[in-house]
Formats: C-alpha cells, structure tokens, sequence
C-alpha cells in the first residue's frame, strides 16, 4: 500500500496542480459565475457585468499582510482594493487564503469581501468540521478589517464577507450540493427590527461537487466540469465556452490542458488513496523538500490532516532534525 503523498504523486506536480486550480477559479468569468450563484448582492446582475465592472485586481496565495501593524489609512472609501491572500496576524496565528478578492456591487458605491478556498476532501471524516474551519477564515477576514477599512470604533464601517469552499471527493449523499450559513435575527422575547445589515456580516458558502450529469445547479455543473469531469481537455472547453459563455483565452485553455493532465482533474484525489496512518522516510523527505520550499506549518499540516496530532508532530520534528543535518 502506498503510504506517503511521495508514491502518489511527484512532489512537484502536487504544487503545480494546486496552483493551477487557484488560477483558473481566479479567471474573471469564473469568479463571476461563484459570484452570482452563490451571493445574494450579485444574484440580479448578468456575468458579463460581474466580470467588466465588479472586479479588479484578484490575489491568489503570495504575498503576506500582517493585520497587528495599524494602518493610518482608513481605506473605506476605496471601490475596490487589492487584498493579500495571507492573513498572517502575531497574535492570532498565519493563515493562507487560496483566493482573496473585493468585489465591487455593479451600480452601486458599495462593496463586499470573498475568500474563495479549493478544499479537495480527502474523506468525509476529517479531524474537524470543515464548516468550523470557514466560520474561523470568515471570522479572520472581518478582524483584519479593523485598520484597514475602518479604525478606532468605526465598527459601522465593517463588510460583509463570504468564505465560499469548494470540496471534491465527497460521498454520494453529499456530492451536488451547495450549502449556506449565515446570520439571522431571531426574536425570542418581543419584537425588534434591526436593520440587516448590522448583522449580517458573513455567509458561509460550501460547494460539494460530483457529477455535472447529476445536477441542475449551474454553478455545481460548471465546476464539475472543470475539476472532478473525465472528459478531455478540448470537451471541457468547448462545454465552458458554449453553455457558460467563458471566452477561452489562451492562459485559461493552458490551464484547462494542465487541469486534465494532473491525474484527471485535482491531485487530492490520488492523496486520497495514498496517506495511511503511520509514519514513514517517504513522508519526512516529503515534508523537509515543503519546508525548503518555504511552506508554512499550516499549509504543511493541511496536506496531512488525516494524522493525528502525535502522529504530525512527531513526523513534523523528524523533517526538521533532516533538514537540519541537510
């Protein structure tokens, strides 16, 4: 049995596949599809607004922000802004976004905050709930608000935010289903009427994709297309080009050829058959090239979120003696 991320796929490929599912999903057209389906702001606007009016500069994973240092700015009044994909504040901990972005509401001056997260489930029995780990990046993105939208007690000045994942390899029962959570008001003695938007601050949005011949939902067949489909490379295409209007330019057509290339789609669904419990030198190699590579612990522990935490630990001290002696 193969036991380490190592035997199931070459190191290499496993970061130019997850770098290659962040780059199309950040594709303006694309982003404008998750935008519609899934945010009430956008629902009314076609995708050709979306994508000529709402968006401008996206971020994908790269640069750091460190949300503890005040901002003398107080940014508000900005359409759109430029936000980095890591939250990495001293006191609250390092956290990387897969796709960051505002969005500015077509027509309007006003404005919302998304992070999008590709979250390739490896099983449905993961260590926590995935729906904690949202409410946590959601929560993190209202946070690293304060002294750069709003300062001081300017809480009026907060946006909302949306933390939209999108999850593979999950059971039958769960495939084709999007899933929200949010902020309600729910009176339980008298009646009072707040205004909406004080309190809903943040949706949670979880996309479980499965087979596009087995749903309605438009943006669940989209994206079955591109990330869970066996088709070919130019079928896909051609579907995304005629169904959903995605002009296909030559860096997306690339990334489509690249997508179908990395074991049929996402390279989490050969991990999904290659991590067992244990450790082994195939996996302490594995960590120590990650570490070389300047991977955070959290993004380390994220690929080997089936181990306990002993079981990470314990392998996690053992690539750092390696690289140590390296």
């Amino acid at each position: 049995m193969q036991t380490s991320i190592a035997n199931t796929l070459d190191l290499k490929e496993q970061i130019q596949c997850d770098a290659c599912s962040k780059r199309i999903l950040s594709e303006r057209h694309i982003l404008a599809w998750i935008l519609k389906e899934c945010t009430d702001e956008f629902a009314k606007y076609s995708i050709e607004e979306i994508a000529k009016d709402s968006l401008s500069e996206i971020k994908v994973s790269t640069e750091p922000v460190d949300q503890d240092i005040e901002c003398q700015n107080d940014l508000s009044g900005q359409q759109v802004e430029l936000l980095n994909s890591e939250d990495n504040s001293v006191k609250e901990g390092s956290i990387t976004y897969d796709i960051r972005l505002t969005a500015k509401i077509p027509k309007t001056d006003n404005s919302i905050f998304l992070i999008i997260n590709i979250e390739a489930q490896k099983s449905d029995r993961l260590k926590y709930p995935l729906l904690k780990r949202a409410v946590y990046y959601g929560s993190r993105l209202i946070s690293a608000q304060k002294n750069k939208v709003f300062s001081n007690t300017h809480y009026e000045k907060i946006r909302k935010v949306y933390s939209i994942w999108i999850t593979m390899n999950t059971s039958a029962e769960k495939s084709n289903t999007i899933t929200r959570y949010s902020i309600t008001e729910h009176n339980v003695e008298g009646v009072i009427k707040e205004r909406p938007q004080n309190y809903d601050l943040m949706t949670i949005v979880i996309l479980r994709l499965g087979d596009e011949g087995l749903t309605d939902s438009s943006i669940l067949r989209m994206l079955d297309v591109i990330f869970t489909s066996n088709k070919k490379p130019q079928e896909r295409k051609t579907i995304l080009e005629e169904s959903y209007s995605i002009p296909m330019t030559q860096t997306l057509s690339k990334e489509i050829n690249d997508m179908c290339n990395f074991s049929e789609g996402f390279y989490e669904r050969g991990i999904s058959q290659g991590i067992s419990q244990g450790i082994s030198q195939e996996q302490i190699v594995t960590i120590n090239k990650l570490l070389k590579k300047n991977f955070k612990l959290e993004q380390i522990k994220d690929i080997y979120e089936e181990l306990t935490d002993e079981e990470f630990n314990e392998l996690y001290k053992k690539a750092l003696a390696l690289n140590e002696r390296n």
